[in-house]
């Protein structure tokens, strides 16, 4: 497997957490899909021919985190294979480091989030388009809180740190720093509680060096994922200030990205990753919200993360993909006018080539809308 950049893995595995998981609760259909996202669930028409030869490869951009669990079962699952993908996964640190790559046709799928980095290159008409939602805010109760800023316990405990005035003049450590998604879901909760996002020093780490570092004492707050979010509750290193919902209740983090090459690789290359990608999202939801193959989901997801521990994913709750990938284009475009109000980006950016939806349209066609299992 290649490496664009090797991710700090965690040395500490996450103790086994007690109590054996609850039973699936029954099945209650997901909220509806966002208004005013770019297209909506197909209705009901005949299946559409995907060609599925010649075999195509394809190289996708990954970081070991849940919020990729779909490309990671999609991989798993064979469904890649099934719709004739060779798909091989290359390793990133954070969105930022694919931008370079997926503009020259050195990836040929890829993430991108609500970012400056990604807003940037989006709005100098980089011509990758965005296809498909793959993280946003969460819609049950058992996906809601999969993101979120979390505090060292000892501080949360003693009163040092509570709320969003209490982050003043201290350093608050993101994935990809200031200006990336978990920046501007903390904005939001700042500016909405009277504090001005540009009074905190906001730096950079990888999920599993952030929840080490607050292990060892050397860092106070910062915004973390599943699945480090319940493994670090759970051996009492942090305490959850807010989650991700709570801080922007429309947030929507991450987006597929495609090449703009990947048309020409094949015959329907976009839309058969698409159709391989969405029928994993929906094995994903229907495994964490319903409990349907949930062990062998879990597996993969062991497979692929830093956190080893059955009992904890037994416990998180799951990051959030719109099981018919409808992107929310205007959360997305207030993400940006966030960064913009906040001197981060120098004018308003323009959005209007940066969205293709015939892919995602093409796959709910040909899998149908997504339902919940019976």
């Amino acid at each position: 497997m290649m490496r664009i950049a090797v991710v700090a893995i965690l040395g500490m595995l996450v103790g086994c957490v007690q109590g054996a998981a609850p039973p699936p609760a029954p099945p209650a259909a997901p909220a509806p899909a966002a208004t005013g996202g770019v297209g909506a669930s197909a209705a009901a028409a005949p299946q559409a021919e995907l060609p599925t030869s010649p075999a195509v490869r394809l190289t996708v951009a990954t970081i070991p985190s849940g919020n990729y669990a779909p490309v990671f079962v999609a991989q798993a699952r064979g469904h890649f294979t099934e719709v004739g993908l060779n798909v091989e996964f290359v390793n990133t640190v954070n969105v930022n480091e694919q931008l370079a790559a997926l503009a020259q046709g050195k990836l040929q799928v890829g993430a991108c989030s609500n970012s400056v980095g990604c807003f940037n290159a989006l709005h100098r008409r980089v011509d990758f388009k965005i296809v498909a939602d793959m993280k946003s805010g969460g819609k049950t109760e058992k996906s809601r809180g999969s993101g979120g800023l979390v505090a060292r316990k000892d501080l949360w405990d003693n009163g040092t740190i509570r709320g969003a005035q209490d982050l003043v003049g201290r350093s608050v450590w993101t994935i990809a720093g200031e200006g990336s998604g978990q920046h501007a879901a903390a904005a939001h909760w700042l500016l909405r509680s009277g504090v001005d996002p540009r009074s905190i020093n906001w730096q950079q780490i990888p999920s599993p060096d952030l929840m080490a570092g607050m292990a060892n004492g050397a860092i106070e707050v910062g915004a973390q994922s599943e699945p480090f979010i319940t493994a670090g509750v759970t051996r009492g290193i942090h305490h959850v200030l807010a989650t991700s919902e709570e801080m922007n209740p429309a947030t929507r983090s991450l987006y597929l990205m495609f090449w703009p090459g990947i048309d020409g690789l094949g015959p329907l290359v976009g839309e058969r990753f698409l159709v391989a990608y969405l029928r994993a999202a929906r094995e994903y939801i229907n495994a964490f919200e319903y409990g349907v193959d949930q062990d062998a989901i879990v597996d993969v997801l062991i497979q692929e993360t830093a956190i080893k521990d059955r009992a904890v994913y037994r416990q998180i709750k799951y990051s959030w993909v719109d099981p018919d990938g409808v992107v929310a284009r205007a959360d997305l475009e207030a993400d940006a006018e966030l960064f913009r109000e906040l001197g981060l980006l120098p004018n308003p950016v323009n959005l209007d080539q940066a969205f293709e939806d015939k892919y995602r349209q093409f796959a709910v066609q040909y899998l149908g809308p997504y339902e919940p299992p019976r």
